[in-house]
């Protein structure tokens, strides 16, 4: 995971989620500042967890999720539409190798990205639930903005210890921050104080 890039002065957070321009539907809901929250869940969850391994895997599940959105219902295809984009535009794969991922890891991420908006959770005996469970919960932690968060569908207890500190992240940061080049960066900054 591309983690050293938060502690760089060179710009390289901004690369850290996607730019307003690579979303299907340009959106306050599901855009930029979403997947930047969404990220910033993504990484608490890894360390309360301990899932050090499916670091990377969870960024780029991250970072893609929410990009082919053509609006902001309720729609259980958007995920499948981002994990064809993966495979279909190059700019995309290219951007996962700069950040270390291989083809290897492609399956993982598309599987996470495709169930993150399935109607129904993939089987916990899938080889990819950990890695859907934790783009699931990360997700679902910034269902706050919808003031729809309900724990009881959050997958692991870390997540739960979160809640508070997604009311916080929303409340702190929802419109306060321009989406663009610095948003991330600016967002993770005001996370850290929390």
């Amino acid at each position: 995971m591309p983690g050293a890039e938060l502690n760089r002065e060179d710009g390289a957070p901004s690369r850290f989620v996607p730019m307003p321009d690579l979303f299907w539907h340009p959106s306050s809901l599901h855009g930029q500042a979403h997947v930047s929250r969404v990220m910033v869940h993504a990484l608490r969850l890894v360390e309360a967890t301990g899932q050090h391994a499916l670091a990377p895997r969870l960024w780029a599940a991250v970072f893609l999720h929410d990009l082919a959105r053509r609006h902001d219902g309720v729609c259980h295809r958007h995920g499948a539409d981002a994990a064809r984009r993966l495979a279909e535009e190059p700019a995309l794969r290219e951007r996962l190798f700069e950040a270390g991922l291989t083809e290897a890891d492609f399956p993982a991420i598309q599987a996470a990205v495709t169930a993150h908006s399935a109607p129904k959770d993939v089987s916990r005996h899938s080889e990819h639930w950990p890695l859907i469970a934790l783009l699931k919960d990360a997700d679902g932690l910034d269902r706050v903005r919808l003031a729809d968060l309900d724990p009881r569908y959050l997958r692991h207890d870390e997540a739960h210890d979160q809640v508070d500190f997604a009311h916080a992240l929303f409340d702190a940061t929802d419109g306060v921050i321009e989406v663009g080049e610095g948003h991330f960066a600016a967002l993770w900054a005001v996370a850290v104080r929390l």
